[in-house]
């Protein structure tokens, strides 16, 4: 083998060699940074809570504690919601809260977990249970919080909840049923047309209209979310305007007791079911969060 073939040869087998060490890498397994997964019981159900700290939780301040954002519908809300959120509290622009992804019981799948636990209301015209929302409820009031509370350094009065589509109406029950558990809500896309609009109906009632509450409440909707336009075939876009307006007017009858609703109805340019969520997310979070003027804890 002459000097030349055997150089050609050897360069070869460095390259192939550098690409195959390369390889393990390529294909090495992501996970998202400071997070852990732990399940939670709810009699014969099971459900895991995703954790993730903030960056400054074991590095800095041994003795702060943080605000905490619950979402349903995990692991697709935490991806979104740490993604958009971890540029923001990295360099303090908003700030640092512990995230909390709730997913679907264990051993069924997510969209019969998520119809039976996210929904108001028993819906006679479905094929899949439904109607579990305040079982649901329960879980994070007497579970999920007490969880966090006692095994991480939160701040219990600044619990923050944001989910999407089912995820949203069943924040919005909470808001009707137990306003208190959360008080900031992000709520993207909800489906108020569930079940004949009960839910929405519900808000219309004296005993909400006059009911004490303090909440900062963010609304987002795509502005294709039509009836001409979405999936479903139902305007949601004009039930989140409807939904928006009587918070409003539930602020200007009962403005006299100090107590109020701060909403804000966002509709998100061009965007379409799915991509409500992130937008939602995005903008919901920086308007309860932002370090400068951001108005979580109202």
């Amino acid at each position: 083998m002459t000097i030349s073939r055997f150089m050609i040869l050897f360069r070869s087998i460095v390259c192939c060699s550098l690409f195959l060490s390369a390889v393990p890498a390529a294909f090495a397994s992501f996970t998202i940074p400071n997070t852990t997964v732990v399940e939670v019981e709810d009699s014969d159900r099971t459900y895991n809570l995703y954790i993730k700290l903030p960056n400054s939780y074991n590095q800095i301040d041994k003795l702060k504690s943080y605000p905490v954002i619950y979402m349903t519908d995990a692991v697709y809300s935490l991806q979104v919601v740490s993604g958009v959120t971890r540029l923001s509290m990295d360099r303090t622009d908003m700030q640092q809260a512990i995230l909390v992804a709730v997913s679907g019981q264990q051993g069924r799948s997510p969209a019969a977990s998520r119809m039976r636990d996210y929904t108001p209301s028993v819906d006679t015209n479905r094929t899949q249970a439904t109607g579990e929302a305040q079982r649901h409820m329960q879980l994070f009031a007497n579970k999920i919080i007490p969880y966090m509370n006692q095994h991480y350094r939160t701040q219990p009065w600044q619990n923050t909840y944001v989910g999407h589509a089912l995820g949203g109406l069943f924040g919005a029950y909470i808001l009707r049923n137990k306003p208190a558990l959360f008080n900031n809500y992000v709520l993207a896309s909800p489906p108020f047309w569930f079940d004949n609009q009960q839910l929405l109906k519900q808000f219309r009632e004296p005993e909400f209209i006059t009911k004490s509450i303090n909440a900062n409440v963010f609304i987002g909707v795509g502005e294709l979310e039509t009836a001409e336009n979405s999936e479903f075939g139902q305007d949601m876009v004009a039930d989140a305007k409807s939904f928006y307006l009587l918070l409003q007017q539930k602020n200007r009858l009962t403005a006299a007791n100090g107590s109020g609703i701060n909403a804000k109805l966002m509709l998100m340019p061009v965007a379409n079911h799915s991509m409500a969520f992130p937008m939602s997310a995005i903008y919901g979070l920086d308007w309860l969060f932002d370090a400068k003027t951001g108005v979580s804890g109202h």
